[in-house]
Parts: C-alpha cells; sequence; structure tokens
C-alpha cells in the first residue's frame, strides 16, 4: 500500500518490497525508490517544492476545472490497462519537453485534443508513483510553465481513493 502525506515530517512507506520514501530535504521532498539513478538525474528529478504538491482532495476538485490542465505522463499502455483521471490527457514524459516546447498549437490542439497551455496556465501531472510526474513537473518549470504542480500520489493514490467513492 502506498500512501503520501503532504506535511513536513518525514514518512517511508512500502509496497510489494519496493521502498519509497518521500522525505523533506532542504524544504523540498525528495522520492526514492529501489531503481538506480544517476546523482544528477536523482537530485534534479526528484526534488518537489511542498507549494507545488497536489493533494488527491486538491484533484477531486480540479477535475471539474477545465481552464487546468491534468496531464498524465505514463505510456499509453498503462493507462489502457488502468484507466485514468477524468479530464486528464496523456502526453508520456518522453514526449513532454516536446509538446510544451517545441509543438504547434495547431499541432498540440490535434493530438490532445485541447489547446496548447500558455506558460501561466496551471499544470499538473501525475503517472503511478510520482517519480515520472517529478521529472516532467521540473521540465515544465524549465520551460516557463510557473504555474506548474505535481499530484505525487499519482494514479496509485487515486485509484484506490476513487474507489471508496
Amino acid at each position: 500500500m502506498l500512501s503520501f502525506h503532504y506535511s513536513l515530517r518525514p514518512i517511508i512507506t512500502t509496497m510489494k518490497s519496493q521502498l519509497n520514501a518521500c522525505l523533506l530535504f532542504e524544504r523540498k521532498y525528495i522520492l526514492y525508490t529501489k531503481r538506480t539513478y544517476s546523482e544528477k538525474e536523482t537530485l534534479e528529478s526528484t526534488m518537489v517544492d511542498p507549494k507545488r504538491v497536489v493533494s488527491y482532495d486538491d484533484m477531486l476538485k480540479i477535475i471539474y476545472q477545465p481552464e487546468k490542465m491534468i496531464i498524465d505522463v505514463r505510456e499509453p499502455e498503462e493507462i489502457q490497462s488502468t484507466g485514468q483521471i477524468p479530464s486528464s490527457i496523456n502526453i508520456p514524459l518522453k514526449s513532454v519537453h516536446e509538446a510544451l516546447d517545441c509543438m504547434s498549437e495547431e499541432d498540440f490542439r490535434c493530438l490532445y485534443c485541447r489547446e496548447k497551455p500558455a506558460l501561466s496556465d496551471e499544470l499538473i501531472f501525475y503517472c503511478k508513483t510520482g517519480r515520472r510526474s517529478t521529472i516532467a513537473l521540473n521540465q515544465a518549470l524549465k520551460l516557463g510553465y510557473v504555474n506548474s504542480k505535481n499530484y505525487l500520489g499519482s494514479w496509485t493514490e487515486w485509484s484506490k481513493k476513487s474507489k471508496l467513492h
């Protein structure tokens, strides 16, 4: 069972023998997994400012706010086998930079059936467990999307909690 708490205390949770942790370091959350990444990738891609973290309760409201763009960065095959958060669009992690930076507004609209977001629009990224969405968040911030956020609970939390409602 994977859970995320949005507090200033470090937490560690376990899911199917894969260690996942969300620790507070220099007032930023850092996600860790048993997978091995280069030190540079880990430091750059796993630090999340707590102000950029969206909770499950926040997501319950955001799905009804069409001006906010919810982006699922999992691969299409993952979504086909599990489903996705309502009103989200799928832009796989490997395509996020190109879609947000290089793609024309017309191409974006044709491919994702949504207007390409402006730099000031609110983007909310999620994946399965929060790691890939953290990478996507950092890419968006580097491109100037200043209102980007991350749903750290991601699909794992959503699929569990949405069954309770």
